[in-house]
């Protein structure tokens, strides 16, 4: 039988987000240099290297172990001869290793035989070399890399357990924190304590949310307002516990608070909260470093249809923030017909696709994609999207990282790509699996 189409959603036009001043970035300069060259020109040409980044950089000259959070660590390679210097004072280091090299005084070299020793202890190492244009700009990506590092220790909260069904989203903690220093804490599901009543802020919640949809569809506002009270019930929690994202085991509310997360997790995610559903740790942390890394906000859905040969899939899931569609309509859950989710319409247009996995989190799979229009069928979960990947569609039916994948507006596969591998995580796909 052929899958009848639900209403479609309408667009609703939506202003971008502030414009916020850019602070300085700040670098801490570790040296490392040989005593045997001429002191004077060494001096001379140091300073002429260094005069563009003074200008883009808030520079400070620091020691191995002295780098301040908030700003990127680079090990300056001055001359030949630095080896042994920089091998002593290598465990003081950030890792992965920066390494700056002008090309001058046999810096290069140095920097190059460094780099591949660092590999040999089993980390990783950047040399970051080229004119000054070009020595800029990666080390402000850099920077920008460690900022979201910082921002993957968490901690990370799982809300009850992961759900029954992820038999292939468990996460070793141990090995994760090694390679991304996450800290994950366990809450307690008893502590998502719901009010009876829907309190102030639940009201005005679901009263916005009303009236933001393009209608509600087998749901009316009382339905609406218990759903929006798990949204402070859920705050609190990040907030008494520093949270920088959680995962909810929801569907164990469902009994005891006669709703569903969909909305409240929605509007968290909104708020820029990252929350995902079903205790599913992996995807999580995709979310967590997707929008920490891109400021998009992250869609986490099923893979609900594959096409190969049209190198396309469907994803299908309940909860979308509802500030990443075009327009929404509020529904039921799907699979129990309670609560109220979102029937999102995702934007057509640029997107990419990504998931981080593995034991250790260390594999990850990301693709651009392209959203294509689409109206939502029966039988899937409420918000659906089509997308056209650049990757072989393939690598779901024979290389996948489990069910839930990560959807964020725009082409942000190459930046990914760039953050993970320069952290020594693994890409899977059908061409390296």
């Amino acid at each position: 039988m052929v899958p009848q189409p639900r209403r479609e959603c309408a667009t609703i036009a939506r202003a971008g987000p502030p414009r916020l001043e850019k602070a300085m970035t700040q670098i801490d300069l570790v040296r490392f240099a040989s005593v045997r060259h001429d002191s004077e020109a060494f001096a001379r040409d140091r300073d002429r290297f260094l005069e563009p980044l003074r200008s883009a950089f808030a520079l400070r000259e620091a020691d191995a172990g002295e780098s301040p959070a908030g700003a990127l660590q680079v090990a300056f390679i001055a001359s030949g001869g630095s080896e042994q210097d920089f091998r002593r004072r290598y465990p003081g280091l950030e890792k992965p290793v920066v390494l700056l090299a002008d090309g001058l005084h046999n810096s290069l070299p140095a920097a190059l035989e460094i780099s591949a020793w660092v590999r040999g202890q089993g980390e990783r190492a950047e040399v970051v070399h080229g004119s000054p244009g070009r020595v800029i700009a990666r080390l402000e990506e850099l920077a920008r890399f460690r900022r979201v590092r910082r921002e993957l220790r968490g901690p990370i909260a799982v809300i009850g357990e992961p759900s029954d069904w992820l038999i292939a989203s468990g996460v070793d903690r141990e090995a994760a924190a090694a390679l991304w220093g996450t800290r994950f804490i366990d809450v307690d599901l008893r502590e998502v304590g719901v009010p009876p009543v829907p309190g102030e802020k639940a009201e005005a919640l679901a009263q916005q949310c009303m009236d933001r949809a393009d209608g509600l569809d087998g749901v009316d506002r009382e339905t609406v307002r218990r759903a929006a009270a798990l949204f402070p019930a859920l705050e609190s929690l990040f907030v008494r516990h520093g949270l920088k994202a959680a995962t909810l085991r929801c569907f164990d509310l469902i009994g005891p608070l006669a709703t569903t997360g969909c909305l409240a997790l929605a509007l968290l995610n909104d708020a820029g909260r990252v929350c995902g559903c079903e205790g599913d740790v992996p995807a999580v942390f995709t979310m967590l470093l997707a929008r920490s890394l891109t400021g998009a906000l992250p869609f986490m859905a099923n893979p609900a249809v594959i096409d190969p040969e049209g190198n396309e899939i469907v994803l299908a899931h309940c909860t979308v923030p509802s500030r990443a569609v075009s327009a929404f309509r509020l529904q039921p859950h799907f699979e129990t017909n309670q609560g109220v989710a979102l029937c999102g319409a995702f934007p057509a247009g640029a997107a990419t696709l990504l998931k981080v996995g593995g034991p250790d989190l260390g594999s990850y799979f990301v693709s651009a994609a392209e959203s294509l229009p689409t109206a939502p069928v029966a039988g899937l979960c409420r918000t659906q999207v089509r997308l056209r990947l650049q990757e072989p569609a393939s690598y779901f039916l024979r290389s996948a990282l489990a069910n839930h994948h990560v959807l964020i507006q725009g082409d942000h596969a190459q930046e990914i790509d760039d953050f993970m591998s320069f952290h020594g995580a693994k890409r899977v796909g059908i061409r390296n699996s």
